[in-house]
């Protein structure tokens, strides 16, 4: 049911009365003009309920700019009353030209719905006004729905430059606008939110947001871009179902993981934040030896047991890395201790292991490290070849998160 209207006022009340009639509103806003503004009460004594109403008086019709702020008054003595939405109906038939356009165009980013009073009979041969008594009100859809882009365009902006949160606040204010759109601006809000615990690596949590997603029936969208990019969010909720298989809800180093990260950091990198991008790929490089150990061997380099050790380097770490009875060994110790097991992953590392070191050093001097510089984007690329270097994934391997045009 209408909870308020907001209505223009023009010289011709009938419109208006049966506008009233029809919505029986709980609150109504007039917006007259100096002309009008004493044709409300007739229209209050003559409709069938009373209700409350609040008068936003035009000084002059003629100045748009003028209609245009008054209009947003009235609009305003509405969402002070905490309506909003599709719970108040516009009805611009009545008042100037002025007037009408600039009620609308103050009201439509409300998401209300519009309303109009026309007629089955006219004076002068079908063209002048509605004859009294063959009035007849038209209630339009929502026109936000239709005329939102720049909503829709920020939406996709934020979602593409993996600002989620940002992304899912606006969704959630057009959801109090929109009328029509509303499943599918509710489903989108589930596959922001999604990414968004993807993006902070909490895979199970994302997981279960997909699923109250419903992708599949986004795939059967009229929209077509809606419709393909349903389906390429449903190759990468694959992707992330992968990773939860392998990885054992995260409770296990896997291939799958490392591709993840390495996904993360190029996302870090393509914000430009080059530093979190740096930190990253250097926590990734250390996973790939811890990985390779624990999958290929079975040792675990927070605890490796004295017994795993070859016999030229059990002596040295048990020294270096033993305390309180485990080995823990770090990440230069890991690729020595593949290297020692005639790995592949060990033996390139080794031929490659002096780039590393300058690109480590450099890496040292960042805020996120030891120093305090920003991390150079160049530092990041030596990184990332590095990383490509060992030969253990190809960038095709990847999760790549959709791009949305909407």
């Amino acid at each position: 049911m209408t909870k308020a209207m907001i209505i223009t006022v023009g010289g011709t009340i009938e419109p208006i009365i049966k506008s009233i009639d029809e919505h029986k509103p709980d609150f109504v806003s007039f917006l007259a003009s100096q002309e009008t503004v004493d044709k409300i009460a007739e229209i209050k004594g003559r409709i069938q309920i009373k209700v409350p109403c609040e008068i936003t008086l035009v000084d002059n019709v003629n100045e748009l700019l003028h209609c245009h702020e008054k209009a947003e008054e009235a609009v305003q003595r509405a969402l002070k009353k905490n309506y909003k939405g599709q719970d108040v109906v516009v009805d611009y038939t009545g008042g100037t030209k002025n007037m009408s356009a600039a009620l609308s165009l103050a009201a439509i980013a409300h998401g209300f719905v519009f309303s109009y009073v026309g007629g089955i009979e006219r004076s002068k041969g079908g063209v002048g006004i509605v004859i009294n008594g063959c009035e007849q009100v038209y209630s339009s859809v929502n026109p936000w729905d239709f005329l939102a882009v720049e909503e829709r365009k920020k939406i996709s902006l934020l979602f593409n430059a993996y600002q989620f949160s940002a992304a899912g606040t606006l969704v959630d204010s057009i959801l109090e606008k929109t009328t029509k759109f509303k499943p599918l601006f509710r489903q989108l809000a589930f596959i922001i939110e999604g990414f968004y615990k993807w993006d902070l690596f909490q895979h199970s949590a994302a997981a279960q947001v997909f699923k109250r997603a419903r992708i599949d029936d986004l795939a059967t969208s009229e929209d077509q871009t809606i419709c393909r990019f349903s389906k390429a969010v449903d190759r990468s909720v694959h992707k992330l179902k992968a990773i939860l298989e392998l990885s054992d809800s995260g409770r296990k180093l896997c291939r799958e993981l490392i591709l993840d990260l390495f996904a993360n950091a190029e996302r870090r990198a393509e914000e430009g934040k080059t530093d979190d991008a740096i930190l990253r790929l250097y926590r990734l490089v250390e996973m790939l030896a811890q990985e390779r150990l624990f999958n290929t061997y079975g040792i675990d380099t927070g605890n490796v047991r004295s017994e795993q050790l070859p016999e030229d380097l059990e002596s040295e770490f048990r020294k270096q890395y033993e305390k309180d009875g485990h080995i823990k060994i770090p990440q230069a110790a890991a690729f020595r201790l593949l290297k020692a097991l005639k790995d592949p992953l060990g033996e390139i590392f080794e031929t490659a292991k002096k780039d590393f070191q300058k690109i480590q050093n450099a890496r040292n001097f960042s805020y996120l490290a030891h120093g305090i510089q920003s991390g150079k984007e160049g530092t990041y690329s030596k990184l990332r070849s590095f990383v490509l270097s060992l030969n253990v994934f190809v960038v095709t391997d990847i999760p790549v998160f959709p791009k949305l045009v909407f």
